[in-house]
């Protein structure tokens, strides 16, 4: 099938059944007999299978894509190739769930009772559980980039700082921001930063000269989550 509809080397190939995994075998494959690039996009429904080892057929299917993998680097290790170049067999895995961020509920009562604990709720609205990776790819989609976006991390005066699409936008999800980290990072002269609210623990002095920073570095979007 991928030799039939897949001929340019460059293709993306789709499968919103992907079972087993068995298109992202045929595409690595593929690319190994011509030297292509395909990549493929594999969707899968987390169906129980009943087994403790793989408990859903999505655990079954990633794990085929990992042993294929492993299995044509093997075979490729030692072997001198002047004609190709390394092909990079990386994936990613993304799982469909709810924001990160714990939402506004708009049809709570008005009374101050209700609203005081509605901003209570905020002071700290990341959801339990979730990791740096899972706010940055949420913060990549909401930003208008496609989750294939190079995502490079830095370390700026002594923090992660994550530099998207070669620098047009840094991304800093700590938690204990510092001026030294606001002007480092506003003299990468980045188009957008975002930065966790938590990260200024309520200093409005901080943001405040946060703001004017990036604003004369040339920043045109600085933004709080």
């Amino acid at each position: 099938m991928c030799q039939i509809g897949a001929l340019s080397p460059d293709d993306i190939i789709l499968d919103f059944f992907a079972g087993s995994g068995t298109t992202a075998q045929a595409v690595l494959e593929l690319n190994v007999q011509d030297g292509g690039k395909r990549k493929f996009i594999l969707v899968q429904l987390p169906e129980p299978t009943g087994r403790t080892d793989y408990p859903t057929i999505a655990d079954i299917c990633k794990e085929r894509v990992r042993r294929v993998i492993k299995m044509l680097n093997n075979e490729e290790a030692g072997k001198l190739n002047l004609e190709q170049a390394k092909q990079d067999r990386g994936f990613r895995v993304f799982k469909l769930a709810e924001s990160n961020f714990k939402p506004w509920n708009a049809e709570a009562p008005k009374e101050a009772e209700s609203l005081a604990k509605q901003l209570e709720l905020h002071l700290h609205h990341v959801r339990d559980g979730r990791t740096e990776q899972d706010i940055l790819y949420e913060l990549l989609l909401k930003s208008g980039f496609a989750l294939t976006t190079p995502a490079q991390t830095l370390t700026v005066e002594g923090k992660r700082v994550y530099s998207v699409a070669n620098g047009a936008m840094l991304i800093c999800l700590e938690r204990e921001l510092t001026l030294e980290l606001i002007r480092a990072m506003a003299d990468k002269k980045p188009e957008r930063v975002v930065c966790l609210d938590d990260g200024f623990a309520g200093t409005d002095q901080l943001k405040a000269n946060a703001v004017q920073i990036f604003k004369t570095k040339g920043v045109t979007s600085f933004k709080t989550v």
